[in-house]
């Protein structure tokens, strides 16, 4: 698991981003990104603090993948960058 947390991190970052931009403009007052960055945030994701901990980092990325869970989100596929 060491040395894999900081590519985790930044592939959930994508996915997020991903997750973000691609979903349906249902309501006119806002851009759909806005309300499903607002939503995520709702659900009170884990901040990265700056710190090395590996158990931490995974807890982490579990507990995104729960958010996006209760979001509807489907997977996204990954960029080649």
């Amino acid at each position: 698991m060491v040395g894999r947390n900081d590519a985790a991190l930044a592939a959930a970052q994508q996915v997020v981003a991903q997750a973000v931009g691609q979903q349906p403009n249902a309501n006119a007052g806002a851009s759909a990104e806005a309300r499903m960055l607002e939503t995520f945030l709702r659900n009170h994701p884990p901040t990265f603090k700056g710190r090395y901990d590996p158990d931490r980092a995974q807890t982490g990325l579990k507990e995104i993948e729960r958010v996006f869970r209760l979001m509807q989100c489907s997977e996204v596929q990954k960029v080649n960058a």
